[in-house]
């Protein structure tokens, strides 16, 4: 099982719009919430679980990132991961820096 992570940076994640993300990607995967809060700082993810990572990131990132209207609200607050079963196995799929060397599935 692999898991596709989307964070959303602690200085954005109070005002970031949880239901309007939930509300684009149910129809494709409803997602594990986590929201810890440490330090004074929230730190929000949405962890979505799979056997099949590269058709669910295409997804994914066509409903998120691939949107013009979307991509605005959500491309400069997050990163997104892949992590796979063993700890050294982590993909870089998306950085709101936009000079981050990004890995593909």
């Amino acid at each position: 099982m692999q898991c596709i992570s989307i964070q959303i940076q602690p200085k954005y994640s109070r005002e970031f719009n949880r239901e309007e993300f939930l509300q684009r990607v149910r129809a494709i995967r409803s997602p594990e919430v986590d929201a810890i809060e440490e330090k004074g700082k929230l730190y929000l993810s949405f962890n979505f679980f799979t056997e099949f990572p590269a058709p669910l990131w295409e997804a994914l990132n066509e409903a998120l990132y691939k949107d013009a209207t979307y991509a605005v609200k959500i491309a400069p607050v997050s990163v997104v991961i892949c992590e796979g079963e063993s700890d050294d196995e982590c993909l870089l799929l998306h950085h709101f820096d936009s000079s981050e060397q990004l890995d593909t599935l």
